[in-house]
């Protein structure tokens, strides 16, 4: 071996000498997450054809004794989204999970409802199926009203 390749190491090399971190994989969703909106609001259309991905930028569940805001959100969890250099608030009707949570849907999107500040959808009608568990919260039942199919 000549004296240039004892002094440039292999990619093989590199890489068993690399040290690589893994986070643990979040089961939620979190911010800069990319979303489908789902409701047929005139924003929800266009934003979703825009040329950025409506994305999650602040997440409002609280934690059980604290006061501040977790960093992720899971189904029925109110997010500000940035839609078309907006900020709107709106609930996630669908999130990908990697583990099967009993009586909880898995869905192959992260999908978005746009909501009003006081809490009402923009839009009159979702065009994906939510989840069923949606009917019995006081909350989020002006979301299941307008709602076409349940899983």
């Amino acid at each position: 071996m000549n004296i240039l390749g004892k002094l440039l190491p292999t990619t093989i090399d590199f890489i068993t000498y690399r040290s690589f971190s893994m986070t643990v994989p979040l089961y939620h969703l979190q911010k800069v997450s990319r979303v489908h909106v789902v409701d047929n609001s005139k924003l929800a259309l266009d934003g979703n054809v825009y040329k950025r991905m409506p994305r999650i930028i602040h997440c409002y569940k609280k934690n059980n004794n604290l006061t501040r805001t977790r960093l992720t959100a899971g189904l029925g969890d109110k997010v500000l989204l940035a839609i078309k250099g907006q900020m709107k608030k709106a609930i996630i009707v669908g999130c990908q999970q990697r583990i099967r949570k009993p009586n909880v849907p898995q869905f192959d999107k992260n999908n978005v409802v746009l909501i009003d500040d006081d809490g009402n959808p923009i839009g009159t009608r979702i065009l994906a199926p939510i989840p069923a568990f949606f009917r019995t919260r006081g909350d989020l039942a002006k979301i299941a009203a307008i709602a076409t199919t349940f899983v």
